[in-house]
């Protein structure tokens, strides 16, 4: 006669208990949001420091053309203005920003004969600023200028990085140029 083997109590009333948690759908909305919520929270911040970052842009934008207007209409000329004085033009237009904007401020102002000898790289090479071709010059009359103003914005997420210029410390770099030829003053 064959004996027959019975399963000791605990396997089956574990048994029991999935078979009974499967069929269960009372937190299934809570079971699926916390799978959720995570990538979402993550899309939230990108999409805030992203705004975050267009404002800026809008911001360097406007600050460097009202800087760069007083170059073009003679009222900075190269006799009375310093780089500080200009970068502080441009940081007193900055608004918002205006607190820690001088030491995250870069500014390059030269001066051209003709608009096709203007450059078209930017001052940023290897994930870093190549201080010595800054330069602060301004024109005479009639003088083509080129202004540009470079931002370090430090990133909280990681996914703006790439679609972005950095530098090696992970900061963005918001840039603003401006070209114009001075009014003959």
């Amino acid at each position: 006669m064959r004996k027959r083997v019975t399963q000791p109590m605990a396997i089956f009333t574990v048994r029991k208990l999935v078979k009974k948690f499967g069929r269960d759908r009372k937190a299934s909305a809570a079971v699926e949001f916390a799978l959720i919520a995570g990538p979402l929270i993550f899309l939230i911040c990108a999409c805030i420091e992203l705004a975050l970052v267009i404002l800026l842009s809008v911001s360097l934008d406007n600050a460097t053309d009202v800087a760069a207007r007083q170059i073009r209409t003679g009222i900075s000329t190269s006799g009375n203005t310093s780089l500080n004085a200009f970068k502080q033009k441009v940081c007193d237009n900055m608004g918002w920003l205006s607190g820690s904007c001088m030491s995250s401020l870069k500014v390059d102002v030269t001066t051209y004969n003709n608009f096709s000898e203007i450059p078209t790289v930017d001052l940023v090479k290897n994930g870093q600023f190549d201080d010595a071709a800054f330069k602060f010059n301004i024109g005479g009359a009639s003088k083509i200028q080129l202004v540009r103003a470079y931002y370090a914005w430090p990133l909280i997420t990681p996914f703006l990085s790439a679609g972005l210029t950095t530098l090696s410390n992970k900061d963005a770099v918001i840039t603003s140029k401006v070209v114009f030829r001075n009014e003959p003053f």
